[in-house]
């Protein structure tokens, strides 16, 4: 079917009236049919410094909703829309709203005339930055981006998403030339002590105005005198409106016939033919998709499927993903799927978005990924499971039934990471079914707008493939350590950033757009590369500069003052009382690692010591660096000689780790302040262990008490001469250990603070004080742990304690004999 996309009399005749000019009103015609006859989206691109890009984007936005308010019927009669969709969405996305600001008054703006030519059928709604979790899950037909003064790269690749094919972006900015040189909000929040907005970038700026004049499917407005500067190649007037992919639903279904024709691809459709076999057998399905693929809404279908076709009287399934505003679109068509089929469904939800569903005999709700492999249910469902640790992942595995659910690229995707990292060891503990959804449903393959966004972001950044040559050059330790030039990065597009981006991607479990923003235009981070010797990176740095902080500044942090930035010398001065420390400077590693697959070569230890060198020659006094404290992570840091100052009182909700903080020092003054807060932390610890810290592994804290700098801590302990009597006889078998513990603990106390000299203890013994001693474990939580009856672990503690108590009784105040 052919459409006439051409704006009415009426429109034409209030825009004249308005001295719209008529090339502008046939370029949004031309966009809006391109849009809709590919099932794609288009931009335009309203540049300015006056309210005139205000009044446009009204004008021109009101007589869109207006073309698109006639086609909804047969948008909806062609599957290109829900048939509950029935109004033409629109979204205003603004920095402020307030009384009295400019995105305030731009938006009035905006609106005077949008309401004029709008008609009855367009629903507008607006939200600042700020909130926009809120908008999650909802699909526009039209946006209104003004992007004037703030906006974090997050924001864009959040809200660009939720317009559907056929829809037109209205962003609004500054004129180029003044934009490349401004500062936002957002470059508001990088300066940090002891720099000013003086020194902070404009790259991202730079990057992302270059990107709108690169790619196809963009349109650009000097909104002051109506020039178009970047304009479809030929005028259209009419759109031949596609059709979706013919769904197959298979003849034989166990979930109802009604959850299939809400399917809209037949990778949809795959998926619930999958879900379908853990409603006998238990299983685990795995499903991957780019944004937009309709994954977690394929979710949220199946999981009610599987609830309706359960036996249990009561069936419930544990939803969990990094954010509770990631599950949206999943509880969204669970609701509906329910709705469809009868059911009266209780929605709970929490700051607007949903955190529950409740129908008769079924319940979904969400959990944090820390907690829901503790609740008990018939499935468990991961979304966006590549933004949550992989440790956390494992986790899951030995539940009967349970789904991971997986953006590949995209904002809360991490590239083949969760593949990677997560479902290669997954192979190795059971089978699961593998789908691939490829095909989009909120716009059509090859959409110009996505192929933007994922450029602009860097969403599907990739390091280099490596060589049976360049795995030679690892193994041989042909690198070099390089301080890259971001400047020619970022202004030259090159290949190098998406390969420094794209090591991320893989490493870390959660990536966002803000990184790459952070790392182009805060004055404080820079980045450092292992290359190979053909040029290939294979270890990426980024690094933040901290210290140096001044004296008035540094009072105020002594009274609760947060500065930004500045991690490791906030720390310090809070958490020790080091005030010297905040006036050292030193580097921060951010992030450091690897090219996925050149791990455990080495490559990581080595970028350290090149750093450290670099910073040692450049002056600085310390190296350091946060980071959730896994065992692999600390064993990594503490072997490359760097000490443990502080551990967070509680876990990430996410990747359910306690966050340490670490330091190597460099200068002398640098070395005693360190040395005296590594001592001051094992103390703490000692004690954080049977209290704050009880639930922390073992395996962990074994590696926590681990010191560089070799000495005994100088803490002296004391027992009177009744305690020491009583140990003697709990090590010669007369006293149980239970009525001995205050005695006992002393001496473990002065183990783990004990140097290089400390008596030998394997693995197992060291852990096992850990647990019980210092975490003060029951007998029988003990022997679970190290996998021993109760009877023989309180034998192996007596034999432990009795040789440190022979090691250590000639230092102890008040032994006499």
């Amino acid at each position: 079917m052919t459409v006439k996309i051409r704006f009415d009399k009426e429109v034409r005749e209030y825009a004249k009236g308005e001295k719209v000019k008529d090339s502008l009103l046939k370029l949004t015609e031309t966009a809006l049919a391109e849009a809709l006859e590919n099932f794609h989206r288009r931009m335009i691109v309203l540049q300015g410094e006056s309210m005139n890009k205000a009044k446009l984007a009204g004008i021109l936005g009101g007589a869109s909703a207006k073309v698109l308010s006639s086609l909804i019927d047969e948008l909806i009669a062609r599957k290109l829309r829900d048939e509950s969709e029935e109004k033409v969405e629109v979204l205003y996305a603004t920095d402020a709203l307030g009384e009295g600001t400019f995105g305030r008054a731009r938006y009035e703006e905006f609106r005077k005339h949008f309401d004029i030519l709008a008609d009855e059928n367009a629903e507008l709604t607006r939200v600042t930055f700020k909130y926009t979790s809120d908008i999650l899950g909802r699909t526009f037909d039209l946006l209104i981006l003004d992007l004037s003064y703030d906006f974090s790269p997050n924001d864009l690749g959040r809200i660009i998403e939720t317009v559907r094919g056929g829809g037109l972006i209205f962003v609004l900015t500054n004129p180029f030339e003044k934009w490349k040189n401004m500062w936002t909000g957002f470059h508001k929040n990088l300066v940090t002590p002891p720099y000013t907005i003086d020194d902070v970038k404009k790259r991202f700026n730079r990057r992302l105005i270059r990107k709108f004049e690169e790619h196809e499917g963009i349109y650009i407005v000097n909104a002051e005198n109506q020039k178009l500067l970047k304009k479809p190649k030929k005028s259209k007037s009419q759109a031949k409106l596609p059709e979706r992919e013919k769904i197959e639903i298979p003849e034989e279904t166990k979930f109802p016939k009604e959850l299939y024709e809400l399917c809209l691809t037949n990778g949809q459709v795959e998926v619930l033919k999958n879900l379908e076999a853990l409603i006998e057998d238990e299983g685990m399905v795995v499903l991957t998709a780019d944004r937009g693929r309709g994954k977690s809404v394929s979710v949220g279908i199946g999981v009610v499927g599987l609830a309706l076709s359960s036996k249990r009287r009561r069936f419930r399934a544990v939803i969990t993903a990094p954010e509770l505003e990631n599950v949206q679109s999943l509880f969204r068509f669970a609701k509906k799927s329910l709705e469809i089929l009868g059911y009266r469904v209780k929605v709970v939800t929490e700051k607007n978005l949903i955190k529950e569903l409740y129908a008769k005999g079924i319940g979904l709700r969400y959990y944090p990924p820390t907690l829901g492999y503790k609740k008990n249910a018939d499935v468990y469902v991961l979304d966006e499971a590549a933004g949550i640790h992989v440790p956390i992942l494992h986790k899951y595995l030995e539940k009967p039934k349970v789904i991971y659910s997986s953006t590949i690229h995209g904002y809360e995707g991490a590239g083949r990471g969760f593949s990677v990292k997560f479902l290669k060891k997954a192979k190795e503990k059971r089978e699961f079914r593998e789908i691939h959804l490829s095909v989009p449903i909120r716009y059509s393959s090859r959409d110009p707008i996505e192929k933007w966004l994922f450029d602009v972001l860097l969403l599907d950044a990739e390091p280099a493939p490596l060589t049976k040559e360049d795995y030679e050059m690892i193994r041989k330790k042909e690198v070099y350590f390089e301080e890259p030039d971001l400047d020619d990065w970022f202004e030259n597009d090159r290949e190098d950033l998406k390969h420094f981006v794209g090591i991320y991607v893989l490493a870390h479990y959660r990536n966002r757009p803000s990184d790459v923003a952070l790392l182009a235009d805060a004055p404080h981070h820079e980045a450092r590369v292992l290359r190979l010797k053909n040029g290939k990176i294979v270890c990426a740095i980024q690094i933040a500069k901290e210290g140096g902080i001044p004296k008035g500044v540094i009072e105020k942090m002594a009274k609760g003052y947060k500065p930004r930035g500045n991690i490791i010398p906030d720390m310090m001065v809070k958490h020790h009382y080091a005030k010297e420390f905040a006036k050292l400077k030193g580097y921060r590693v951010v992030r450091i690692a690897t090219h996925p697959d050149a791990m455990d070569m080495g490559l990581g230890s080595k970028a350290l010591e090149l750093l450290i060198k670099e910073a040692e020659e450049k002056g600085y006094d310390w190296v350091g660096s946060g980071f959730g404290a896994s065992e692999e992570l600390i064993r990594f840091w503490i072997r490359n000689g760097f000490a443990v100052v502080h551990l967070s009182p509680s876990r990430n909700p996410v990747s359910g780790e306690y966050t340490a903080i670490v330091i190597k020092p460099i200068s002398e003054r640098a070395k005693e302040i360190v040395k005296q807060a590594n001592a001051e932390f094992r103390i703490r610890l000692l004690d954080w262990l049977g209290d704050t810290h009880r639930d922390l592994e073992p395996e962990i804290a074994r590696w926590l008490f681990e010191s560089p700098f070799g000495e005994a801590v100088d803490y002296p302990v004391h027992l009177t001469k009744t305690q020491i009597k009583r140990l003697e006889m709990f090590v010669s078998k007369v006293l149980t250990y239970d009525t001995v513990v205050d005695a006992v603990k002393p001496i473990v106390k002065l183990y783990f603070l004990d140097g290089w000299m400390r008596p030998y203890l394997d693995e197992r013994q060291v852990l096992l004080l850990i647990y019980r001693v210092l975490q003060a474990h029951t007998w029988e939580e003990t022997a679970k742990f190290i996998d021993r009856t109760p009877l023989f672990t309180m034998i192996e503690v007596r034999d432990i304690i009795r040789g440190l108590w022979y090691y250590y009784k000639h230092i102890i105040k008040g032994f006499s004999g």
